[in-house]
């Protein structure tokens, strides 16, 4: 049975200490990296987490691993790895993180050696962890925020791959990178759009670049901030998308809940208001969320069509059309191409 220490962190020595004389013993479940981790002191003990990682205290000790990459670009990959990130730079070598936080960093101090760990695949609690990994446990930490736990990016590739979604959003990362990424084998890159009903402009914007990602490993979805839960999308944004060769008429409105903006990688909005709700639900999701229209250089809402004849309906599209199409043309650049999620 694993010994259970809360952190705090006014206890961080005392709780690094246990952590890394248990560590003699067997793996610990700690928080660390945007959510919870198992470490060892070798990757031997980490079986059935995937790929082992290794901690590291500094730039120095993957710099080898950059060598001959252009200078500005080992910056950037520097800076982002002082984030939630595991980096990978090249095939069959170990993933590495910097032991930043200071829970981690008293870790690998005190323990004296190589400390390894684990990343499940999906966001976990300590306890299931603990579950997972039965009698070979030897300590767990709790007290840690949760999360996701740490994006999982091989620099090795040019654009980077992300292996593993993570605490560090795909869009901010790009953002720090200074370019699009791309996602690796079994990952699709996840768009929802939003507006106020679910029944007119976000079901067409949705429509409309599904169609565009056909033959990708895209998955695009919608909700409103204040939908009419199951209603059909209106007759006239219905009209309107079949005469664009679409059809809406098995579209059901839903309500933009928390879960749903975790999910995506992208968030793309019809008004500042709408991206005020994202922003409320979920503040982490500020820099992934976006004014469709931003995509092509216009600071300006979509007009809501909702109550009005068709050819407003037909304007709204139009309107939307471009900025669909820049998107599409960003996520394809992004994902694969084994099948449309929608």
């Amino acid at each position: 049975m694993p010994k259970f220490v809360r952190f705090q962190q006014k206890n961080l020595a005392d709780v690094a200490g246990q952590v890394a004389a248990e560590l003699a013993r067997g793996p610990a479940v700690v928080p660390m990296l945007g959510g919870y981790c198992v470490l060892s002191r070798s990757g031997d003990g980490l079986a059935g987490f995937g790929d082992p990682h290794r901690l590291v205290t500094g730039t120095h000790e993957i710099e080898p691993e950059l060598a001959g990459t252009e200078p500005g670009y080992r910056e950037l990959v520097f800076k982002v790895m002082g984030g939630p990130v595991v980096g990978r730079f090249g095939a069959g070598r170990p993933g590495v993180a910097f032991a930043a936080e200071p829970l981690t960093q008293e870790i690998v101090r005190r323990a004296g050696q190589e400390v390894w760990f684990g990343v499940p695949e999906e966001e976990t609690e300590p306890g299931a962890l603990a579950d997972e990994l039965g009698n070979l446990a030897s300590i767990v930490v709790t007290g840690g925020v949760g999360g996701p736990g740490p994006t999982v990016v091989n620099f090795s590739a040019h654009p980077a791959i992300v292996d593993r979604r993570g605490k560090l959003a795909i869009l901010d990362l790009e953002q720090k990178l200074g370019e699009l990424v791309r996602m690796g084998p079994g990952l699709f890159f996840s768009v929802l759009v939003v507006c106020t009903g679910n029944s007119c402009r976000s079901p067409m914007a949705h429509g409309l670049l599904a169609a565009l990602l056909e033959g990708t490993t895209a998955f695009v979805y919608s909700a409103g901030t204040g939908a009419p839960v199951g209603n059909t999308a209106t007759a006239n944004a219905v009209q309107v998308m079949r005469e664009a060769g679409l059809d809406l008429t098995r579209q059901r409105a839903q309500q933009l809940e928390p879960e749903m903006i975790r999910a995506a990688d992208l968030v793309l909005v019809m008004e500042q208001y709408h991206r005020d709700r994202v922003v409320e639900l979920v503040p982490d999701a500020a820099g992934r969320t976006r004014l469709l229209l931003s995509f092509v250089g216009r600071d300006e809402e979509v007009d809501d069509p909702f109550g009005g004849p068709i050819d407003v309906y037909r304007r709204a599209l139009e309107q939307m059309r471009p900025a669909v199409e820049r998107v599409a043309a960003e996520v394809r650049q992004r994902a694969g191409s084994s099948g449309i999620r929608s």
